[in-house]
């Protein structure tokens, strides 16, 4: 009875990630280049309209993890923002494009407020959740797989499910959305407590700025390629309907991984088996850049060998982040701040997935002979560029500043 009530609170704590990463994929991989292409908005507008849209976006993270640490994540908060969501892609997916540039820009800040309403307190319910490095990863590595499953989702869909049936399809999620966030008010709600650190005391601490750019960078690296893959495989490649082969193979990949990556974290540390993860996915990646036309079968190889470091990617810098959140709550005398610390890491993720569809699309538009970029551009933002970051992240985290992580988990296992 113990062990089942043990995987139900992983179960529970994860479950937001089926329909959120279900939701999130067509958005953040299908959609910037439908509306360039079909909606009728042009590689430079959607480019420069994601880009203002996700920084607007990154303001309201650090408010809201403040507002969390003192007042605890409430389900008013969750059920608002799945409203915000709910209406907003609603509106996207069934309203015929294009609108004004201010009406999409608006639709897709509200969109991506809702989404920071459930991500930020959810993903800093562990601190609060777990009481060890091995709680820490069983948490984040649960959290990770329900999202690689709602990735595979995303992905055999379109396969299984009539074109004309996917509106359904985008209610059924919203509709698991609506119950997962409801579950997850009956749990990890803070205290509330006058103890509060100011995030001028967080950034002020060398732990949290040694974490915090290496997270910047390896999020605009994974960003990047997401951006580009279609444009890539349909211009380099010459492939483009092997796009749903490719992806189902990188996110299974990821998900039969993630179980691996726990084990090795268990064994040698977080920061040691993630710096392992970012080398091979470089080194592999970058195989990429020697592809062309035909090469779609080594392309998904390569999907497959990336897709396995995946789980080093995601499951073991947050289980890292929980860890400093808790470190940090203990040394202040308790202080509330996990929804802050994670309101922190979301901002700069949302700053790299801004930065990667800006940049990659102003850079496309500049290059692009008439509408369609050239073979040399699309190459060196989707496969250079990324590895080029991972590289510059591996030997960021082997600094003497990071060391504190490896002596942490010595006596918190």
């Amino acid at each position: 009875m113990r062990i089942s009530f043990q995987y139900w609170r992983f179960f529970r704590y994860a479950l937001p990630g089926l329909p959120l990463a279900a939701l999130g994929l067509p958005f953040y991989i299908y959609a910037p280049l439908w509306l360039a292409e079909q909606g009728g908005y042009g590689y430079t507008l959607v480019g420069a309209i994601f880009f203002l849209a996700r920084i607007s976006d990154v303001v309201s993270d650090l408010p809201l993890g403040a507002w969390v640490d003192r007042r605890g994540s409430h389900r008013a908060l969750w059920l608002g923002s799945w409203l915000l969501i709910t209406v907003s892609a609603l509106l996207l997916v069934l309203l015929p494009h294009p609108w004004s540039a201010s009406a999409l820009a608006l639709a897709l800040v509200l969109l991506m407020l809702g989404w920071t309403g459930i991500t930020v307190p959810w993903l800093a319910l562990p601190v609060n959740l777990s009481r060890n490095n091995i709680d820490r990863l069983r948490y984040n590595s649960s959290r990770e797989g329900m999202l690689l499953l709602g990735t595979l989702m995303a992905m055999l869909a379109p396969a299984i499910v009539a074109p004309s049936a996917l509106p359904w399809v985008l209610v059924s999620l919203l509709l698991i959305l609506l119950l997962a966030v409801y579950l997850q008010g009956s749990q990890g709600a803070a205290e509330t407590t006058k103890n509060i650190l100011s995030f001028k005391v967080l950034l002020a601490d060398v732990r949290v700025r040694s974490l915090a750019l290496p997270w910047f960078l390896n999020m605009l690296a994974n960003a990047i390629p997401g951006t580009v893959l279609l444009l890539f495989m349909r211009e380099v490649l010459g492939a483009e309907d092997a796009v749903p082969l490719a992806l189902l193979s990188y996110f299974l990949a990821g998900l039969i991984g993630v179980p691996f990556w726990y084990l090795l974290a268990k064994k040698l540390g977080d920061l040691r088996s993630w710096r392992i993860g970012l080398c091979s996915s470089a080194i592999l990646f970058s195989f990429a850049a020697l592809l062309g036309d035909g090469d779609v079968y080594w392309f998904i190889a390569i999907s497959i060998g990336t897709g396995l470091a995946l789980g080093a990617d995601q499951a073991l810098p947050s289980a890292m982040q929980t860890g400093l959140a808790q470190a940090l709550s203990a040394e202040h005398g308790g202080a509330a701040l996990g929804a802050r610390m994670f309101a922190l890491w979301s901002m700069l993720s949302k700053a790299a997935m801004g930065l990667a569809v800006g940049v990659s699309y102003l850079w496309l538009g500049s290059q692009a002979d008439i509408n369609v970029p050239p073979v040399w551009a699309i190459t060196a933002v989707y496969v250079l560029a990324p590895v080029i970051l991972k590289l510059v992240v591996f030997y960021m985290l082997g600094r003497s500043t990071v060391a504190w992580i490896g002596k942490r988990e010595m006596y918190d296992s």
